[in-house]
């Protein structure tokens, strides 16, 4: 049997997906026919008209006369937004465009793992541990990261106003980072000899996220819900 039964939450998943994936489309296929139109009827003369809306909507930004798409989706009731999702308005789609995405590809990357963890389509496989490779595929990461993406960050300290040279918030989440990819790693090989490793890493991952929301907390006095919930 390749595929087991299928629970009515699986069926609900699948039927918020479907729509969703079909505006993400739809969204997709009108920007690229305006991008493909506005390159067509381009000229110095609409630029220069655009230039000077672009002038006159900053200003009404600064004035705060003016709220951006975002503002004008969150103030409109979720009614008119559903309606306006079902029967595909256009201008809708173009402006939610990026949000359609993102649901997208997260229902994608889920159904993707329910096919691969809870069906046959693709056979279970034994772990096979090298250390050789393991330690290979690290030493390869750490050498293209610092490569591309090595920076030098000046942060200065809420408090005294000097410049954090050690344990900064770049510094902290880079280590986060790193340990989140030995974490993946980990698990993937079966590297069950560098288990007190990761259980130390654990720790130390666990304690820069409480400390790192208690500096926050502590300095911002940013106590929404909104926050909160993040």
């Amino acid at each position: 049997e390749v595929f087991g039964p299928v629970t009515p939450g699986q069926v609900s998943f699948l039927l918020g997906l479907f729509p969703v994936l079909i505006a993400w489309v739809y969204s997709e296929i009108l920007e690229y026919k305006k991008s493909s139109l506005h390159g067509k009827v381009h000229s110095d003369a609409t630029l220069e008209n655009e230039t000077s809306k672009e002038d006159e909507k900053a200003i009404l930004i600064e004035g705060g006369q003016l709220k951006s798409p975002s503002a004008k989706f969150r103030n409109m009731s979720t009614k008119a937004n559903l309606i306006r999702f079902i029967t595909m308005d256009e201008p809708f789609l173009l402006e939610n465009r990026a949000v359609l995405r993102a649901m997208a590809e997260f229902g994608i990357v889920l159904v993707y793992f329910y096919i691969c963890d809870r069906t046959n389509i693709f056979p279970e496989s034994k772990k096979n541990y090298n250390r050789d490779l393991f330690l290979f595929l690290y030493i390869l990461l750490i050498i293209a990261s610092a490569l591309t993406s090595l920076k030098k960050h000046q942060e200065k300290s809420a408090f005294s106003g000097k410049s954090i040279l050690y344990l900064n918030r770049h510094q902290t989440e880079e280590w986060k980072g790193w340990m989140q990819v030995l974490f993946l790693m980990y698990h993937y090989f079966g590297a069950s000899e560098i288990y007190n490793a990761i259980r130390v890493f654990i720790a130390c991952y666990v304690w820069m996220t409480g400390f790192g929301n208690f500096s926050y907390y502590y300095i911002k006095k940013d106590f929404s819900i909104a926050r909160f919930a993040q």
